[in-house]
């Protein structure tokens, strides 16, 4: 892997961590740097950090909310 990729992934903690998960990452960035971009992307739908993921997280959270204010009505 090229030195500059080691320096940047140095950098990013988290996108180290997704080619320890996924050691393919360390082989397709060997052959071609410029996938970090690719990588990065990864990173967000690895992390939950899409709009879609965002927002499932919020509906469910507002279910359960709703779940425990149901449960405190009827008592």
């Amino acid at each position: 892997m090229r030195k500059e990729v080691i320096e940047y992934l140095d950098q990013r903690p988290d996108l180290k961590f997704i080619i320890r998960e996924q050691p393919e990452w360390y082989r397709k960035l060997s052959r071609n740097p410029a996938s970090l971009q690719e990588l990065e992307t990864e990173a967000k739908y690895f992390y939950g950090q899409t709009f879609g993921q965002k927002v499932d997280r919020l509906h469910g959270q507002i279910e359960s909310i709703s779940r425990l204010m149901e449960l405190f009505v009827k008592q």
